[in-house]
């Protein structure tokens, strides 16, 4: 209505029957530029093509998911431990819940008092001390025992059962690569099964032994390391060193 341009107009349309006008908006008089310009350079007889914009400026024929985000997302700093939550062997779900425990936004204890000062915020896992995101992962007596049922002697002689000080495993990795990969893995599959028994805790259904729920973790990465080792060979000795820890 602004631009003089009835709505089911084509662009061949709007170009040819456009007429200059006085606009206050930034935006119209952008507009009106480039209906100009597209005029005085005259329309072609080729067939009309969609053309996707690129990082770069240019555009192409073809269309890329990637492309499109990072020109219409707001970016932001890459974060140290972004490749030991974005790594090509992840599971997706594994891998957000883990982003957003990294950001601290899980709905924990200590966050919901925030908005509900009468809400239960006792760990779940311990019934104990008050749940955080530091303390359910892996501080917890329960988080603790699972954590060390799945990743064993992998960290080697370190005790990690600290919050910072598995996010600093995450994001300096370890002696090797496959090494690097199963412990990523496994932080992210465990935050996953321990935020999920939480949750299953606190509507009242049944609880999970550590031992079931390790057997299950184990079962889980199991099959995400046979799946990866259909991929390629770089993977073919992962298995060898998940079963190598003791």
């Amino acid at each position: 209505m602004d631009l003089g341009i009835p709505i089911h107009t084509t662009v061949e349309g709007a170009i040819q029957m456009y007429r200059a006008r006085r606009h206050r908006v930034n935006t119209l008089r952008m507009i009106e530029r480039e209906i100009l310009e597209v005029r005085s350079r005259g329309l072609s007889d080729e067939e009309d093509i969609y053309l996707w914009k690129r990082d770069n400026g240019d555009y192409k024929e073809d269309f890329r998911t990637s492309q499109t985000w990072n020109l219409i997302r707001d970016r932001s700093p890459k974060v140290l431990w972004a490749k030991g939550i974005w790594l090509s062997e992840a599971t997706p779900k594994f891998a957000f819940i883990t982003w957003l425990a990294m950001h601290n936004r899980l709905a924990t204890g200590d966050r919901i008092l925030l908005w509900n000062s009468q809400a239960v915020s006792t760990c779940w896992l311990c019934k104990t001390t008050m749940e955080t995101r530091d303390h359910i992962f892996f501080d917890c007596s329960y988080s603790k025992e699972v954590w060390y049922g799945v990743v064993k002697n992998m960290a080697g002689s370190r005790r990690v059962h600290q919050w910072t000080d598995a996010v600093q495993v995450v994001i300096k990795g370890l002696q090797n690569r496959d090494l690097s990969i199963l412990f990523r893995y496994c932080f992210q599959a465990v935050i996953y099964a321990l935020w999920h028994e939480r949750n299953v805790r606190s509507v009242g259904d049944p609880s999970v032994p550590v031992s079931c729920l390790v057997n299950r973790l184990d079962k889980q990465i199991r099959n995400r390391i046979t799946t990866l080792r259909r991929k390629g060979k770089k993977y073919e000795k992962t298995m060898e060193v998940w079963f190598g820890r003791s």
